[in-house]
């Protein structure tokens, strides 16, 4: 018995260790009663939904959340107020080690109805990323490369730091192939594994200033996500709209 105990606590604390290494970002933002006031929505419960698994947060007395340690992916955000839920559908899209900040959220917004189509607000990467020693590659970028059929050479040609050597190892900045660290959906691999650019949601590159949370390493990381349910699911509802307007 005692045994069949601690299998279970070391089960859970390697799955834990696991999910801690893997790629996560947060999602904030500010929540106010309605566009016509600046009332902030005190303590109205903000959560995502991955699965049966729920991530969440209360706002503050300014209406302000965040929402901590979310797994990579699409999500809809879901709020409830005064036993009332939000009336538009909003989407958050978390990369790994990325806050994304969707600003100011009306509760009760002034939605207008059209027959088929529903109020949406809808991800678009930034411009210019602020992030020193980071590059994030998104899926647009991948279908539109022409050599996305090769994931070492599709890196490689988003980043002047990155050199593939005589051997096919990548180098950034010169180091050694095998201190390069390799994570797909946070799991660690040892080289750069080659997936389907179709099932590519976003690669995240780090050539300099890289987070503690991965490891003693100088070579550089590359984090590899793949497109989540939510991906698809919103690029269907995308191709069906766009279908109606025709």
């Amino acid at each position: 018995m005692m045994k069949t105990i601690m299998k279970v606590i070391a089960a859970m604390f390697f799955v834990n260790f696991a999910v801690a290494q893997g790629a996560v970002g947060d999602i904030q933002g500010q929540i106010f009663e309605d566009p016509d006031t600046e009332k902030p929505a005190i303590f109205a419960k903000v959560w995502v939904e991955r699965g049966a698994t729920k991530f969440g947060a209360d706002t503050d007395e300014n209406g302000r959340f965040k929402i901590n340690s979310i797994p990579t992916g699409m999500y809809v955000l879901k709020v409830n107020y005064l036993s009332d839920t939000i009336s538009q559908t909003i989407y958050a899209k978390v990369v790994a080690d990325g806050i994304e900040n969707l600003g100011r959220i009306n509760f009760k917004d002034k939605v207008m109805e059209i027959e088929g189509f529903d109020k949406i607000g809808y991800y678009q990467d930034p411009l210019i990323s602020f992030d020193f020693g980071q590059e994030r590659i998104n899926s647009l970028d991948i279908a539109q490369s022409a050599v996305r059929s090769d994931m070492k050479a599709l890196i490689s040609s988003r980043n002047s730091d990155i050199k593939i050597d005589d051997n096919g190892q990548m180098m950034i900045r010169g180091s050694r192939g095998n201190n390069l660290v390799s994570y797909i959906d946070g799991v660690k691999m040892d080289e750069v594994k080659s997936i389907p650019s179709a099932a590519i949601g976003a690669i995240t590159i780090y050539s300099s200033a890289i987070p503690a949370k991965y490891g003693d390493t100088t070579g550089g990381v590359i984090i590899i996500e793949t497109k989540s349910y939510y991906d698809l699911w919103r690029a269907a509802k995308i191709k069906r709209s766009a279908e109606k307007l025709k």
